[in-house]
């Protein structure tokens, strides 16, 4: 539940559709990067490369941001090793055995909540 301020959130909750948006997100997250780290390294950049960088860059300063954000450290690590590592989801299975794959699954849901929550927060989404 979030806190109220006023006439608004101190803290918005993240609707249905900020987490929807923000499984694209994480789905992106490794081609942004890469991409965006690629591109930092140029010399010169072309028009189209330029509003590539200016739009993707906070875009995953702030997801890095919102995971480390994460209060649960079991669901902090997993996001981590998820998608900040560029680690399949076999792989994580592999690494955190000890869940199914329905908990496991719940964990990434809670994670997801918590990053959109944070997004939100930080007008990314």
């Amino acid at each position: 539940m979030a806190m109220v301020w006023g006439q608004g959130e101190l803290f918005p909750s993240a609707s249905a559709v900020d987490v929807e948006i923000t499984k694209v997100l994480l789905r992106k997250y490794p081609k942004m990067e890469i991409t965006i780290n690629g591109l930092k390294l140029r010399d010169s950049l072309t028009a189209k490369e330029k509003s590539t960088l200016k739009k993707w860059d906070p875009i995953i300063n702030n997801i890095e941001l919102a995971i480390h954000a994460i209060l649960d450290l079991e669901i902090k690590e997993i996001m981590e090793y998820r998608f900040i590592d560029r680690n399949p989801r076999k792989a994580a299975l592999v690494k955190w055995s000890i869940f199914t794959e329905r908990s496991f699954d719940r964990k990434i849901q809670e994670g997801t909540e918590s990053v959109a929550g944070t997004l939100k927060m930080l007008g990314i989404i």
